[in-house]
């Protein structure tokens, strides 16, 4: 009988294992003096030489591992399940430990045995059956337990020769013993279950590749050791060498998978290269293209211990395992790994299950499979036992799955344009997806897969790494990151480009213009709008050409053209009106609102948007009609309606809460931050400013980040912390000056003035509120030059009232011009003080009162510091 070693399974593997620990020398050999015993054949009872009973081999574990390195907590739950509190064995005596190959298994299984050995007086026995043993049969349960009889003292010809009387004959010596017993390397619950003894004083520490759940045991499944434990067993077995290089030692259990095997073979290879450091074991593994050869050690290697696994299994599951290997991105389902295999998800979730089983896979979560980093290596390297025409056509139903599954969930979600019908064919099974809340889950699940999917596809040009993307648009615009978005249409944009595919570059130019906008580059929006105008016009497409000027209007928006931002967006809507597409229409209208507000046109802005609200109505979509809400918000914002801002923008924030888009959400909140400070609500105001930063935060939007932090500065400077308010104005403009955004760098700069001035500082807020005036006059921003100069007012009012008095007049003349009666109002109570300071009392309560009647009708709390000025003057 060989005693040859089995595959190392893991750090600290005995050196040589064999069938029966330390050795099965009492196999087949008579030991002591000849004794007469009866013995029974076919019934009858006879006499008959036979030998004594050999010594028994009482104590065959391994040694314990030396230097055994982590595995604490597994170690914990092993001992727990085996023994009560006061120390004394379960009477569930059956625990199997399994895991992937290279894992460590045997390592702690004999590690804890070696800890539960005194507990069992009667012996302690270790049994290789060598399931996954290299060049080794397998010991079937029959000689296995022939073994373990011997081992036990049983005479070779007093064993029977069937496995029935065999384990009978077991049992029955077990029967008041209390034993331990370590089955290592079993194939499955066939394989032990003979060998497995009734008595409840025995105990039984099995390991297996498989998962043994039929079997009546505590099951433990081992996993990679943790980063910490994994650079502790290198250390472990490298000695002093390890200990100067702990970032390359990092490298090498990272580059290992953390698997227990590949960190002692590569441990054993630098300890034969006296020459070598740590660093240049850790660039070798970096640099192999063949990650996987690079991990052995003499004749044992991680890919051999993975080929035993692999031949297990049957051609089907084994096919199935190849397909896997194709698969490009982190994990699956049975719907992905159904098209890969050419088969349907039921039998795909089969197929997925024995591989679970077999311990070749992960389930991380419910449904979704993974590999380990080295067994998605090794099923890789099989890809290539199948045709190249068999591995492209399990990729092409692996990317139309993706493509169709992706657009499918698309078509559920609110968009400004709905996505466009792929090219190619259908597959035959994917998952039902009904709703927005059913589409958004996959997406979110199922984004790295796309995302590795399209780089995939783009290699060959296949066409979902162009369709996907556009498919993704309006879920990755909604939750981000918007980055990843960029990175995809540029993916798509090169292989529409390199296929000629002139409508593929203009539908991908005009989804990339709308990244660009949203991530602050306006200018690159504007010129990929515009390029995609020009291809649309190229090949005649009207809606397209529809679409893109109003992309086009929205980047001249926010780089602050608001005469040709309004431009544009009539030219996009009278097109959308001669096609007669209600939804472009709806969209056009509410980019015209947008710039007819930044150009000071509130009445004509809040017209558009009312507009543009009742055809998103008319068509029933929520997304636009919380887009229009929002617009129509900030019109009546400027119109100095603050209750009726307030109720639109709550409306809006409701439904963008409803279809789940927190870009439109931290917009909503935007927006009803401002319209709750004019209504006096600072503290609700800083509230909701708050919650606007974090959403802005999380989708990574620092232009909107920005104007939240404004708003939030405005807040603190109306409760009185003047500092605070000083402190976050200068955060706002940080970011603003960041993205180059000179419009918001003049809203910071005003309100980092008027804090400023609140603090003592005047001469500062007067430089700063300059800085902001110019700005703002530079960006053509009648309502923001109004305001500023009522506010430079304001500080010169003190000492320089007639200068003052110049700024105020001078605001008044452009409110009154644009129509915004909050800075009309605040420019005629500035006059009224002038003319109170200048000795013109008349002509100063005049002001003052017509200041009241404004503030009255948009119901300002400002009114009351008005009323109280009107009241000192006739007292």
């Amino acid at each position: 009988m060989t005693t040859t070693s089995p595959a190392a399974e893991g750090h600290g593997e005995p050196a040589a294992a064999p069938l029966l620990g330390v050795g099965n020398e009492v196999s087949g050999v008579v030991v002591g003096p000849v004794v007469q015993a009866g013995v029974l054949h076919g019934g009858v009872h006879v006499h008959q030489a036979v030998p004594a009973a050999p010594p028994r081999a009482e104590r065959t574990l391994p040694a314990d591992v030396p230097g055994f390195v982590g595995r604490h907590d597994e170690l914990a739950r092993l001992l727990a399940a085996v023994t009560e509190a006061d120390g004394t064995v379960r009477t569930i005596a059956i625990h199997a430990v399994d895991g992937m190959p290279g894992i460590g298994k045997t390592a702690l299984a004999v590690h804890a045995a070696h800890h539960l050995a005194a507990r069992f007086p009667d012996g302690q026995r270790f049994v290789a059956l060598r399931a996954h043993a290299p060049g080794q049969a397998r010991v079937e349960p029959a000689m296995a337990l022939e073994i373990l009889l011997q081992a036990d003292g049983v005479p070779a010809e007093q064993i029977p020769t069937g496995l029935d009387a065999r384990a009978g004959l077991w049992r029955h010596r077990m029967a008041d013993r209390k034993l331990l017993l370590v089955l290592d390397d079993a194939a499955d619950t066939n394989h032990i279950t003979p060998l497995l003894p009734a008595a409840p004083g025995c105990l039984v520490l099995i390991t297996s590749r498989r998962k043994l759940t039929t079997l009546p045991a505590t099951i433990l499944t081992l996993d990679t050791l943790p980063p910490d434990q994994a650079a502790q067993l290198f250390t472990e077995r490298v000695g002093h060498r390890a200990l100067h290089e702990p970032e390359a030692v990092d490298r090498i259990t990272r580059l290992c998978g953390y698997l227990p095997l590949a960190i002692t073979l590569t441990a054993a290879r630098l300890l034969t290269h006296g020459s070598w450091t740590v660093t240049d074991i850790a660039d070798d593994l970096a640099e192999a293209r063949d990650r996987l050869a690079e991990l052995a050690s003499g004749d044992l290697a991680v890919a051999a211990a993975f080929d035993l696994s692999y031949h297990d299994l049957p051609p089907d599951r084994r096919r199935l395992f190849r397909r896997l290997g194709l698969h490009p991105g982190p994990d699956l389902d049975r719907y992905a790994a159904a098209a890969l295999d050419n088969t349907n998800p039921d039998q795909a979730k089969h197929g997925l299950a024995n591989l679970l089983e077999h311990n070749l896979i992960t389930e991380p979560h419910h449904g979704r499979y993974r590999f380990h980093d080295l067994i998605a290596e090794y099923a890789h390297t099989l890809t290539t036992t199948d045709t190249d025409t068999e591995q492209d056509t399990a990729r092409d139903r692996l990317l139309d799955y993706y493509l169709h599954t992706a657009t499918t969930a698309a078509g559920h979600l609110p968009h400004h344009t709905p996505p466009t019908t792929p090219t190619r064919p259908a597959p035959e099974h994917t998952p039902t997806l009904t709703d927005p809340d059913q589409a958004t889950d996959w997406l979110n699940r199922e984004q790295p897969n796309l995302v590795a999917a399209t780089t995939w596809a783009a290699t060959t040009h296949h066409p979902a790494a162009i369709e996907i993307p556009n498919a993704l648009h309006g879920h990755l615009r909604t939750h981000g990151p918007w980055d990843l978005a960029h990175n995809l249409h540029h993916t798509a944009l090169t292989t529409a480009r390199h296929t000629h595919n002139q409508p593929a570059q203009a539908h991908t130019l005009n989804n990339l213009a709308h990244l660009q906008r949203l991530t602050d580059d306006y200018a690159g929006s504007a010129d990929s709008a515009r390029q995609s105008l020009h291809l649309f016009q190229q090949i005649g497409d009207r809606l397209g050409q529809a679409n893109a000027l109003d992309t086009l209007a929205r980047a001249q928006r926010m780089a602050g053209d608001w005469k040709g931002s309004a431009d544009t967006a009539r030219q996009s809507l009278h097109l959308h009106q001669q096609i007669g597409n209600r939804l472009g229409q709806a969209n056009a209208l509410d980019t015209l609102a947008l710039a007819q507000r930044r150009a000071g046109d509130g009445a004509g802005s809040a017209d558009s948007a009312r507009q543009s609200l009742h055809l998103f109505q008319q068509i029933g979509d929520r997304f636009g009609q919380a887009n229009a809400l929002d617009t129509l918000a900030l019109a009546q914002y400027l119109a100095g309606d603050g209750a009726g801002s307030a109720d639109s923008a709550r409306q809006s924030l409701h439904l963008h809460q409803q279809i789940g888009d927190r870009f439109g959400q931290a917009y909503a909140l935007n927006t009803l931050a401002h319209a709750q400070r004019m209504a006096g609500d600072g503290a609700g105001a800083a509230d909701t400013a708050r919650q606007a930063l974090h959403l802005y935060q999380q989708i990574g939007d620092r232009f909107g980040q920005a104007a939240a932090l404004n708003i939030l500065a405005r807040t603190q400077y109306l409760a009185g912390d003047w500092a605070g308010a000083a402190d976050t104005a200068r955060q706002a403009l940080h970011l603003f000056q960041q993205i180059g955004d000179r419009h918001g760098q003049a809203n910071a700069l005003q309100t980092l003035g008027v804090a400023q001035d609140a603090t003592g500082d005047p001469t500062t807020a007067a430089t700063t509120l300059q800085q902001s005036l110019d700005l703002f006059r530079d960006v053509g921003d009648a309502d923001g030059e109004a305001e500023t100069l009522n506010h430079i007012g304001q500080l010169l009012l003190a000492t320089t009232p007639d200068t003052a008095r110049r700024q105020f007049t001078t605001a008044l003349d452009i409110a009154r011009r644009i129509h915004t009666p909050t800075h009309e109002a605040r420019a005629l109570e500035g006059i009224g003080h002038c003319a109170l300071r200048q000795g013109h009392r008349d002509e100063g309560v005049t002001c003052l009162r017509d200041a009241l009647t404004i503030y009255r009708r948009i119901n300002s709390p400002h009114t009351a510091r008005v009323e109280a000025a009107l009241h000192h003057e006739h007292d």
